[in-house]
């Protein structure tokens, strides 16, 4: 069923010669479900995703052999302790897992990692201190994301709450669900999010996000 409502939203969106309301749910639905074709196929190649401010470490992580490998550095500041390629095999004597680093915690506290760095094997043992980060995806990068998310989750639906347009402007405010495995534990978070279209090409050149990732990671502890 599923299945045959995003196709029915597909054909509405290649057709209708303007964004609307609806396509955003269809925006949604491929996003999550890894669909980069059809997300691709909606957004400018300027597209630029602006994330909502959080406290972390500064860097994006992919689970790689047991570890998660940084892949991404926010903040040049960290390169004095960690660097592309590093793989985190602890955090805060916890092993790491595919949910990637769950950092709770105010600005300046420490964070306890195992690390091995890249080229090396011997095990390392460092403090990096939480931050404030913000920080922007361009499209090459936000389409790498979808894939890496949809792989850690078995199945997933999405309700809309509310949809408000103004010009060339379109807020949603929506409820994700998702479960990693068949008849498994349900994980859910609520989401705000502004999209930009312009309005000559009617495609997506900016998202804004709004939402709360704490909560969503909070479900982990």
């Amino acid at each position: 069923m599923k299945t045959t409502f995003i196709y029915i939203l597909f054909l509405s969106f290649l057709f209708s010669g303007s964004f609307k309301e609806e396509d955003v749910e269809f925006f949604l639905l491929s996003r999550y479900g890894g669909d980069t074709s059809s997300v691709k196929l909606m957004m400018s190649d300027d597209f630029i995703y602006e994330h909502t401010p959080y406290v972390g470490l500064g860097i994006g992580t992919n689970y790689v052999d047991e570890a998660l490998m940084i892949t991404k550095i926010i903040n040049d500041s960290i390169q004095n302790k960690l660097s592309l390629g590093d793989k985190i095999y602890e955090h805060n004597n916890s092993i790491v897992d595919s949910l990637g680093l769950i950092t709770n915690g105010p600005i300046g506290e420490k964070q306890k990692l195992i690390v091995v760095k890249s080229g090396e094997r011997d095990f390392r043992e460092m403090e990096v201190e939480l931050n404030e980060y913000s920080y922007q995806e361009a499209l090459p990068s936000f389409l790498e994301s979808i894939i890496s998310y949809s792989t850690k989750w078995y199945d997933f639906d999405i309700s809309i709450n509310e949809i408000i347009r103004k010009k060339d402007k379109i807020a949603v405010s929506y409820r994700w669900e998702g479960s990693k495995k068949a008849k498994g534990e349900i994980y859910t978070f609520s989401a705000m999010e502004i999209f930009y279209i312009n309005k000559k090409t009617d495609l997506i050149y900016k998202i804004i996000g709004v939402w709360s990732e704490k909560q969503f990671r909070d479900q982990f502890n």
